[in-house]
């Protein structure tokens, strides 16, 4: 199973430096289940806004969420209060404890985030950034 936090899934709506490398990771990965968190929709939407991409492209970028595989937070909120790493954000805090709920069915957590990153590792998660 590959989770893939916002930053990563911004990488797959917009043209950014790694986003062709990404598309090609998970292209050759297709076989393995993708998920995310459902705050994740929200984030990439937002980001979209906050960067002025146009109305199509937010439009497109909602259309490839739906159909995204996206978890429920209510289920990762007790974890994410407990992470212990005290710089680490509170939507990545939901971001690395939704992910932790896999365990060892996780074989990749792709994010481009340094701090998520570190905290990923810290955790012991097989942390991916493809550039």
């Amino acid at each position: 199973m590959i989770y893939l936090d916002s930053c990563a899934l911004v990488k797959i709506v917009l043209d950014e430096p790694e986003s062709q490398a990404l598309e090609e990771h998970l292209f050759n990965h297709a076989s393995t289940m993708q998920i995310s968190s459902e705050l994740a929709a929200l984030e990439v939407i937002r980001a979209l806004v906050r960067l002025e991409v146009d109305g199509e492209v937010r439009s497109n970028a909602k259309v490839f969420l739906k159909d995204f595989a996206r978890l429920p937070v209510k289920s990762a909120l007790p974890h994410a209060m407990d992470q212990p790493d005290r710089y680490l954000r509170s939507l990545d805090a939901l971001h690395l404890a939704t992910a932790e709920m896999f365990g060892s069915t996780l074989t990749q957590f792709i994010t481009y985030d340094k701090r998520l990153a570190q905290a990923a590792e810290d955790a012991g998660l097989p942390v991916v950034a493809p550039a």
